[in-house]
């Protein structure tokens, strides 16, 4: 019995340890994983096509409450970008866990037109390690994370987070 307590606390410790390393590979300050991810208009981009600009890559799904509260101020924000031609910030959401029908619909019904494509399979998200929804990835001009949040964000907290880039 004791040698099991020695084993199951010694592969608890070797997942947790695991964990850190996985989590820590995608901290502030380490480069963003590249990706491909085919927009909703049928381009297909990399992560890497940005290089020189700040991205803020933020990972939704239909079906979450949050990110439907959080949306329309992630819309505002890409309709400001756009319109006042920003060069520093690219908006690049990706629609997590969910099918492309769902994810037209679901922008065509709330009239969003920001930067967007489908990651059905997750492989995006696994890259960056999302374990929850809406998550907000901000990466620099250089190519580094800069700054990650999980969950809703009010206005002012996109504001905030944006800061120095959308301005």
């Amino acid at each position: 019995m004791m040698k099991q307590k020695k084993i199951l606390i010694t592969v608890i410790l070797c997942a947790f340890v695991m964990t850190l390393g996985f989590s820590q590979r995608n901290a502030s300050g380490n480069e963003a994983p590249d990706f491909e991810l085919e927009l909703s208009n049928g381009k297909t981009v990399r992560l890497s096509d940005f290089k020189g600009k700040a991205v803020l890559l933020h990972f939704w799904a239909t079906w979450c409450p949050p990110c439907r509260r959080e949306l329309p101020e992630m819309n505002a924000l890409a309709e400001k970008l756009e319109q006042t031609g920003n060069s520093k910030l690219v908006f690049l959401a990706v629609c997590v866990s969910d099918t492309e029908k769902n994810r037209a619909s679901f922008m065509k019904q709330n009239g969003y037109t920001f930067t967007n494509g489908l990651d059905a399979a997750g492989t995006i998200a696994g890259k960056y390690n999302i374990s929850g929804i809406p998550t907000s990835v901000l990466i620099s001009p250089s190519g580094e994370i800069e700054k990650i949040n999980v969950g809703a964000m009010s206005k002012d907290k996109i504001d905030s987070f944006v800061k120095g880039y959308a301005d």
